[in-house]
Order: C-alpha cells, then structure tokens, then sequence
C-alpha cells in the first residue's frame, strides 16, 4: 500500500490578489482619462440634493 501525497494546495491566494492588484493599478495609471476631483464633487452633491436629472461630468485626456 502506498502512501498517499500530502494534500497541499498549489493555488498562492496572496500571490493571486497581488498579482490582480499590480495589473489592476498599472491598467488605471495607463489610463489618461479623468474626470477632476472637483467636477465630480459638484455632481455628487447636485445627487445628494435630490437632483437626479443632474448631467455627469464628461472624462477628459490629462
């Protein structure tokens, strides 16, 4: 009878989130479109009133 192999788990959970995590933040810093920070707060609070209709700011190349 042989010995079974030792149950090991060959997937690296952490190796996987960090991988996903640096592929994720170098696709968003190639990305050079933006909506600036204070266009956005400008819309958020135009929602926050009630303000549904409020158009969205446009993303622009920076």
């Amino acid at each position: 009878m042989s010995n079974p192999a030792p149950l090991t788990d060959p997937y690296d959970e952490d190796a996987a989130e960090l991988a996903a995590l640096t592929a994720a933040v170098e696709k968003s810093r190639a990305n050079k479109r933006g909506i600036p920070h204070e266009e956005m707060r400008v819309w958020l609070l135009q929602l926050a009133e009630g303000h549904f209709d409020a158009p969205p700011p446009a993303a622009r190349e920076f």
